[in-house]
């Protein structure tokens, strides 16, 4: 009796795991959600719908986008983490996850609370103005700035846009103030319509509104020139040495997310952002294709939060939200 009372309970706890390996082995059996911290339009948006139809086409489910705006990706990534770890809530993260912990404006941990999967793409910022502005060059923008106080706009407070703003800001030694919009879409009208200065974009945002002749560039915030734009300067070669900063795109599950779920998707984003029409599509949003797995992500994200958190001690970065 004790030897079938055993091997009953044993029985019981082996159904449940086989189960759960039988699950994944199918994964992914229904449609999954992708969070995006950002408004429709924007090149995180262009890049996550990339993505998640070639996912789709790859694992035969669809693989569905859910724009959350707000907090500059903050609420996308906040939803995910408290989503069911099972792999069908996963959210595209970017370094303003780094950012965020570095100015200690997380609502979660992200080592503990999210599981990174694989790296995607990333793209430099440049500085714009409208066309119709009379500020052409870096020089004339912080002359500009000394004679009346200038706005900046942005996708959201801690995201690429603004922090790279607020790094101009105290290597150049002027006041600009900060006014974040729901995306990167937003913040290229209100450019266009005057209602702010200059933005900090992503290249894949203004890329297109600079071939229009809608904006004018004025410098590049990678260490070296971007190819998309060969006679645009860099930060560094307008006078502000040892300026960079690029913004990085991620999918990540969250934490407890299962193993072998984990791993497949890995690979097949790793498959994916090796195929040539998705190198050429990176192009066209003039993005650089990331490779690597999870390791990479984790890599990136704390060499950000270093950065951030030894330019917030050092020089007080303001958060004007």
């Amino acid at each position: 009796m004790k030897k079938l009372l055993a091997f009953a309970a044993a029985t019981a706890v082996m159904a449940p795991m086989g189960m759960a390996r039988a699950e994944t082995a199918a994964y992914p059996s229904a449609p999954v959600k992708i969070a995006v911290g950002f408004a429709a339009g924007g090149g995180t948006d262009l890049l996550a719908r990339f993505y998640a139809k070639r996912l789709g086409e790859k694992l035969g489910q669809p693989f569905v986008i859910e724009n959350r705006p707000g907090k500059g990706g903050a609420i996308a990534v906040q939803t995910t983490v408290h989503a069911q770890p099972n792999g069908y809530a996963l959210v595209i993260g970017t370094t303003g996850i780094a950012v965020d912990a570095a100015l200690g404006e997380s609502k979660y941990d992200w080592k503990r609370d999210l599981t990174p999967i694989a790296p995607l793409a990333y793209s430099a910022n440049v500085l714009v103005v409208s066309s119709q502005s009379n500020i052409r060059s870096v020089d004339d923008l912080l002359q500009e700035a000394r004679r009346r106080h200038l706005t900046f706009g942005s996708a959201g407070v801690t995201t690429s846009m603004h922090m790279t703003g607020e790094l101009f800001k105290q290597m150049a030694g002027i006041e600009m103030t900060h006014v974040p919009y729901r995306g990167a879409a937003p913040a290229e009208q209100a450019l266009l319509s005057g209602e702010i200065d200059v933005i900090f974009d992503n290249v894949a945002g203004a890329a297109s509104f600079i071939e229009a002749g809608k904006f004018r560039p004025l410098a590049i915030s990678s260490r070296t020139r971007s190819g998309e734009l060969p006679n645009v300067p860099t930060m560094e070669e307008s006078g502000l040495k040892g300026f960079e900063t690029t913004g990085s795109f991620f999918l990540l599950a969250p934490a407890r997310t299962p193993p072998a779920v984990l791993k497949r998707l890995e690979s097949v984003v790793g498959e994916i952002t090796r195929e040539p029409d998705t190198v050429a599509y990176l192009r066209k949003l003039h993005m650089v294709p990331l490779n690597g797995g999870s390791a990479v992500v984790t890599q990136m994200l704390s060499a950000e939060y270093e950065k951030w958190r030894k330019l917030v001690a050092a020089k007080g970065v303001s958060l004007s939200k």
